[in-house]
């Protein structure tokens, strides 16, 4: 029962993000007075359709993805009549073209900043981050910390904290009266006094406390390991009318600093198996919702924001087949004022189409192949 429910709502998920994003191709057609054939969720056999205003919207047998037909916006050798028409895209100007193929991933990035937006808002306006992002520095936003106990430590080597008869897990709250606010601040604090002895207020989870007299050696350190003790938020309390705007180019940006730092890895190891862990199918997006799906609806929502955005970015890729490689073919043809030959152009976009095919089948399969590992991610 809770794979067909994961399935549908996989099914829902991808049905929206495609839905949002053909629907602003369509209304962009509409407003350049482009004529659209077909308005279609999902591919291949009918199950319904209707035609309003010389539209056919259809709703189709497969469930992943869906299209929308623009007159002029196909293949040449069977639009050749259709030239004529003034419905027909290719007779817009080039400004209209690239608006129509740059209206999909707009409507993604406005589905994403408005779910950004109730996500934040029902979170008190903070987005939690890991540590590692405390030197982060957002757009519209501050990095704010959440202290939520004392330094927790634990007794590693046999130096200064284990001869002075320290507890062997604990909290430490001060050293010579000075309070340790985070585990960062504790080393430089020890650094003022090595090769001396210092009185360290320490107390145990069941609130047993007392004053210890350690001995700090010359590297400046007690022989503890000390863990986290605040937690690390995007702050937007100052900005909640465009946190969702600010919060979507923030995450686009913390997604380049993380595959940027991946990528460098990469190189000096020589290990790039990494890299291709970072990239997911439907059966990635599936175990996603199946994790998430229990955390509640604002929780969920957050989740398809962030694949709405990752649709976006994705699209605006200078792919021929995508619309980031379309719009990128309509900008050249507008700076040489000269159209590409049709055939040809045709020909480049059917082609990358068939290797982003190949690509998604690929991915499909790396994720079959480490599904044990994708599992392992949402536990």
């Amino acid at each position: 029962m809770t794979i067909i429910i994961n399935i549908l709502l996989l099914l829902g998920v991808i049905s929206i993000l495609t839905f949002v994003h053909e629907l602003g191709h369509f209304l962009a057609a509409r407003l350049v007075k482009a004529k659209v054939i077909e308005f279609a969720i999902g591919f291949g056999p009918k199950i319904f359709s209707r035609k309003r205003k010389g539209t056919i919207f259809s709703l189709r047998a497969l469930p992943f993805g869906g299209y929308v037909k623009i007159l002029g916006d196909g293949d040449p050798t069977s639009e050749k009549e259709s030239r004529k028409e003034s419905g027909n895209l290719k007779n817009k100007s080039k400004w209209a073209q690239m608006f129509v193929m740059l209206a999909g991933v707009t409507m993604n990035i406005l589905l994403a900043i408005s779910l950004y937006t109730v996500y934040l808002g029902s979170n008190g306006w903070k987005m939690s981050v890991s540590n590692t992002y405390e030197t982060f520095k957002p757009v519209g936003a501050v990095i704010s910390k959440e202290r939520y106990s004392d330094v927790p430590y634990e007794i590693a080597t046999e130096d200064g904290a284990f001869k002075s008869g320290m507890y062997e897990k604990g909290y430490i709250v001060n050293v010579n009266g000075e309070s340790i606010d985070s585990h960062l601040e504790l080393p430089k604090v020890l650094s003022n006094y090595k090769e001396q002895l210092v009185d360290i207020y320490a107390c145990t989870e069941e609130e047993e406390c007392s004053t210890f007299n350690v001995e700090v050696n010359k590297e400046g350190k007690i022989g503890v390991y000390t863990g986290n003790n605040y937690d690390v938020f995007i702050d937007y309390t100052n900005n909640k009318i465009f946190s969702g705007v600010s919060h979507s180019i923030n995450v686009v940006k913390l997604t380049v600093g993380a595959l940027s730092s991946l990528i460098s890895q990469a190189k000096e190891s020589g290990d790039y198996s990494e890299i291709s862990n970072t990239v997911s199918g439907p059966i990635g997006i599936y175990f996603i919702i199946d994790y998430f799906k229990t955390l509640g609806v604002i929780t969920f929502l957050g989740i398809l924001a962030d694949l709405s955005l990752s649709l976006a970015v994705i699209n605006l890729l200078p792919i021929p087949a995508l619309d980031g490689g379309r719009f990128f073919i309509l900008f050249i043809e507008s700076v040489l004022k000269k159209d590409l030959n049709e055939r040809i152009e045709a020909l480049i976009i059917n082609i990358s189409f068939g290797l982003l095919m190949v690509f998604i089948v690929l991915v499909m399969i790396k994720d079959i192949v480490n599904i044990d590992q994708l599992k392992s991610l949402f536990k």
